[in-house]
């Protein structure tokens, strides 16, 4: 369908180019370039274009005479790869402004390239608009037509909802009734298969989810594993996938002899269900590899094998094939009346929405997925015009390609922002699994994504998002290795044939062949014009010569995503004149960046290259760059000169420690537009004031823009003046989790101390998603008041700073202290928190297990609260200590005689505490399994009681000169080493 090629992702297009031709530094500028009169004339020539779209579309999808469909087809084709041209030529015309602000000093060939590459767009232009004429085409008004407005709605679950389980009990009941039997078909066999077959969108996978899920079937199987193979043909992988649902655990064996063999000792006298989902391999001999760990299963064991294929039932099945058929139009109903009404207040309120609404759910031929796709689109919509125009559209008379109507019909009422992004979802594989934020991320980077006014772009993609979700395009997945915890989603199959479809003739995708001698997949059509390319592979069958001579022919492409070619060891990027050959799998890449001068998204993700060359900086209209997971160890200083770009991902990257100094100062002045730079861990370190920066302003820019797990800020001495509240904050961007702020000079005067205390109250993470907080040389009197609201904080590290008062933290699990010399007793209540404000004054840190205090030499105690979970205690170097605890009630507590002070503590140490002379108060411990004290040179004695520490294993005294002899009563001898 052209409609789906060209209008609907025209109609944002076109007003992503009007955009351009509106902005000042394309308008200004023109004149003093030469083009302002070409630039008009191509700005009134879109115009007239715009207005006869919606014509092309309703003759396409109406019963237009098949000759002239296809002229309209090839008309809108044309005209799309036209937009992308001219998107491109003033992409890079408003580079070259910025870069020769003077006009005299334009060079000739640049100035030149612009002017006839405009030019030559407008005559391309006025080709189409001849052609336009000729095809009849007409401005229609767009009233009737729907509403297309974003709604916001609520958020779907990833678990399978039962209630939502329509109209399948039946086949449910018989499929589980067989799972159940003691003896198959075969008696001689320990495992039978199960296939459910159907065509795409009928609820397979649905159906075989709430079998999985069944109360009874786990009952009945003790191990269970559920793997989606869709058009995986390798052994290995799915073998590797089935073990890890089984196991719920990572396997890091790629071989398939140990695999196979260890997923029969997995199974082995276990009575298993595993599904396989949405297989498409027909291959036998790949069953034959596959199956053979499967026989070591008790007998009773049970595969599940969900398909489209007869043929597929065919080679693995052998019990009866289970068929699945359109579900009855009442259950039909159920679905659609859930997702198009808001409740059935509303339903009731619109008795002619329901009868229309019942005629479309007839339409859909009992298919779930084009019921609830069609309930979406009509969601909360009253107009009884958009009911009728759904359901009198001719595009249910089309059903080519394998399209159902019914999702082509969902699409085109689609918002044209959002034809956009679902079509250039095509450039992942089937079955791949997608985060939001990564789709999100890729969609700025494209430059498909509206700015709004005081809005976040990223808040924007998510709404995005959030609407494709809604309209069934997207479906959240829960997966199944349980090891990650991030929410992924999926397209069903259904939905990536449309999106593959709508967008064919700008989207490639180059996955591995099956065969060695497949050229099938280098001869692409049309393969020159590709605007937006991905290359997923492992094979080993590439033949990358023919891959590079295929890929010489995309002259345009904005997007490339490259994944699974994990041998390059060096990728050499270069718009010159000279080319480094590069070993292994890329050595030809070089040539095609130099082609590729429009390239705005690159991701070498996972690839295995070791440096990434200064010719980076010429992809200059580059705007999203990921090199996560690479092993590159350092970024060129060219990276600084792409000034567009917007995106730096950098996770995973273990040896980069970190950014090149030209990107922060690029940061600080704002001479990039980098808006997000992820990277596991973000090193930064506060320049002095030099009369026009002060360190605030460098905060600010860095805080805006970086996601990291893990920022250092170090040199925060240089923060010279006042700052309000909110000047540095991480607000509206990911939180780390780990924070670490340094001060680097010594304490000089209160001047100071009142500045950092203004400086720690500002930098306070916004989600409150922090876990760990280190604070090094801090000199307030006062930690910042965010501190104890940190509810998720378990770990905090001080070192040499100058507080008196730590506030209570409730949450957490670990204390390290050291260096802080102005440490004395009662330092665990204040902070701006008083200790009445504690429910239980007993207990400050009710959660703590870990204390590690060491440096402080005016410390004398510790403060008596209960650590009703503390595990491991360690005091070292503390010269002024001379018992344990401080209070005076000490030795008359109730509590801490009967062991109720530390009842978890298992492991004991001290270290260098030279005025520590007894341990006298320290009976009883019941949980104690170590003590170890060393150089404590005036220790003379032990508990008298130590002989009741009945969980004591290990002993280890050393360097107590003047300890002589051990308790009266002994020591414990049962577990003593």
């Amino acid at each position: 369908m052209a409609a789906e090629q060209g209008e609907p992702i025209l109609s944002a297009s076109f007003k992503v180019l009007f955009d351009k031709l509106d902005s000042p530094i394309i308008k200004d500028s023109s004149p003093n370039w030469g083009i302002d009169a070409d630039l008009e004339k191509l700005e009134e020539t879109l115009l007239m274009i715009e207005t006869v779209l919606v014509d092309a579309e309703q003759q396409i999808n109406k019963k237009t005479q098949q000759r002239k469909k296809e002229a309209l087809k090839k008309w809108l084709n044309e005209l799309n790869h036209l937009v992308y041209d001219t998107e491109d030529i003033l992409d890079e015309y408003a580079i070259y402004v910025e870069q020769y602000q003077v006009c005299f000093s334009i060079p000739s060939e640049i100035k030149h390239q612009i002017e006839s590459g405009v030019k030559n767009i407008n005559e391309r232009l006025e080709k189409l608009k001849n052609i336009m004429t000729i095809l009849g085409l007409k401005v229609v008004h767009v009233e009737g037509r729907m509403i297309n407005e974003m709604v916001r709605r609520p958020r779907t679950s990833s678990l399978l909802d039962e209630s939502c389980f329509y109209g399948r009990e039946t086949d449910k009941a018989k499929i589980i009734a067989r799972l159940l039997m003691v003896d198959g078909i075969d008696n001689e066999k320990n495992f039978e298969v199960l296939p459910i077959v159907g065509m795409g969108g009928l609820g397979k996978t649905t159906l075989a989810q709430s079998i999985f899920n069944d109360e009874n079937v786990e009952k009945h199987f003790k191990l269970r594993a559920w793997v989606c193979v869709s058009e995986e043909v390798d052994t290995v992988k799915i073998t590797k996938a089935i073990l890890e649902s089984a196991t719920r655990d990572a396997v890091s064996l790629s071989d398939l002899d140990p695999l196979q063999c260890l997923l029969k000792d997995t199974l082995n006298k276990k009575r298993f269900l595993i599904v396989l989902d949405d297989v498409w391999n027909e291959d036998p001999h790949a069953w034959d590899i596959l199956r053979v760990p499967f026989t070591n299963g008790e007998k009773g064991s049970r595969i599940i094998v969900t398909t489209r294929s007869e043929r597929v039932s065919s080679i693995m099945g052998t019990l009866p094939v289970h068929r699945l058929n359109g579900l009855e139009n009442e259950f039909c109903w159920s679905i659609f009346r859930k997702s198009a009404f808001l409740n059935d207040i509303t339903l009731n309120a619109h008795p002619n929405l329901k009868e229309i609404g019942k005629k479309i759910v007839n339409k859909c031929k009992g298919v779930p997925l084009a019921v609830k796709s069609l309930g979406g689109l009509l969601h909360s919509k009253i107009e009884e015009g958009e009911w009728e125009y759904v359901l009198t559209s001719e595009i249910w008379e089309l059903d080519k390609d394998g399209i159902m109507p019914a999702l082509r019909l969902s699409y085109l009422h689609l918002p044209p922002h959002l034809k956009r992004c679902f079509a250039y979802c095509s450039i992942f594989p089937k079955d791949y699994l997608f985060k939001k934020e990564e789709l999100v991320l890729l969609w700025m980077g494209e430059g498909f994504i509206h700015p709004m006014r005081n809005r976040q772009m990223e808040d924007i993609g998510r709404e995005y998002f959030d609407e494709l979700c809604f309209r069934s395009f997207f479906h959240q997945f829960h997966e199944r290795s349980y090891f990650n915890e991030k929410l992924t989603f999926v397209m069903h199959d259904m939905i990536h044939d449309l999106a593959q479809f709508i967008s064919k003739d700008v989207c490639f995708r180059i996955e591995e062949p099956h065969d060695e001698n497949d050229d099938k997949l280098w001869n692409i059509p049309n393969l020159m014009k590709a605007r937006h390319l991905s290359i997923f592979s492992e094979s080993k069958y590439y033949k990358h010569e023919k891959l590079f001579d295929a890929l010489y022919k995309v002259k345009s492409s904005r997007t490339f995503l490259l994944g699974g070619l994990s041998s390059v060891e060096k990728l050499e990027v270069s718009s010159g004149k000279s080319i480094v050959r590069i070993p292994h799998l890329l050595e030809k890449l070089d040539i095609l960046f130099e082609t590729w001068r429009f390239l705005r998204v690159l991701c070498l993700r996972n690839l295995s290259i070791k440096k990434l060359p200064d010719s980076i900086g010429n992809l200059k209209l580059l705007r999203f760059l990921d090199l996560s997971y690479t092993k590159i160890g350092r970024l060129p200083q060219s990276v600084c000169s792409l000034y567009h770009l917007q995106i730096l991902l950098l996770e995973g990257l273990d040896y980069i420690k970190e950014l090149p100094e030209n990107i922060s100062s690029s940061l600080d002045n704002q001479l990039v537009d980098i808006q997000i730079v992820k990277i596991n861990t973000y090193r930064y370190r506060v320049a002095p004031g030099n009369g026009r920066k002060n360190g605030v302003e460098e905060l600010k820019l860095r805080c805006r823009c970086i996601r990291a797990e893990n920022i250092i800020i170090s040199g925060l001495e240089n923060v010279v003046v006042n700052v309000n509240k909110d000047d540095v904050n991480f607000k509206n961007y990911q939180d780390p989790q780990m924070l670490t702020l340094v001060w680097d000079n010594v304490f000089r005067g209160m001047g100071e101390r009142s500045m950092a205390e203004k400086i720690i109250e500002c930098i306070k993470p916004a989600n409150m998603k922090l876990r760990e907080l280190t604070i090094k040389g801090y000199y307030g009197e006062r930690f910042p008041n965010w501190m104890a609201e940190m509810s998720n904080l378990w770990k905090l590290e001080l070192d040499r700073c100058r507080c008196n008062f730590l506030p209570p933290l409730r949450k957490l699990r670990f204390l390290r202290i050291s260096g802080m010399d102005i440490c004395e007793g009662e330092w665990c209540s204040g902070g701006g928190i008083e200790i009445h404000q504690v429910k239980d004054k007993e207990v400050l840190f009710p959660c703590l297990q870990f204390f590690n205090i060491s440096s402080c030499p005016k410390l004398k105690g510790l403060p008596f609260y209960r650590y009703p979970a503390l595990k491991t205690l360690s005091i070292m170097n503390c010269k002024e200590l001379t018992t344990i605890f401080t209070s005076p009630q000490i030795s008359s507590s109730s509590a801490f005689a009967q062991g109720q002070q530390l009842p978890n503590l298992n492991r004991l140490s001290i270290y260098k505490c030279p005025k520590l002379r007894a341990l006298a108060a320290l009976t009883p411990f019941p949980s104690l399994e170590s003590l170890e004290i060393a150089v404590c040179e005036e220790l003379e004695s032990l508990p008298e009681q130590m002989y009741n520490f009945t969980s004591l294993y290990y002993l280890k005294i050393y360097k107590c000169p003047r300890l002589m002899t051990f308790p009266n009563e002994g020591l414990p001898t049962n577990k003593l080493k």
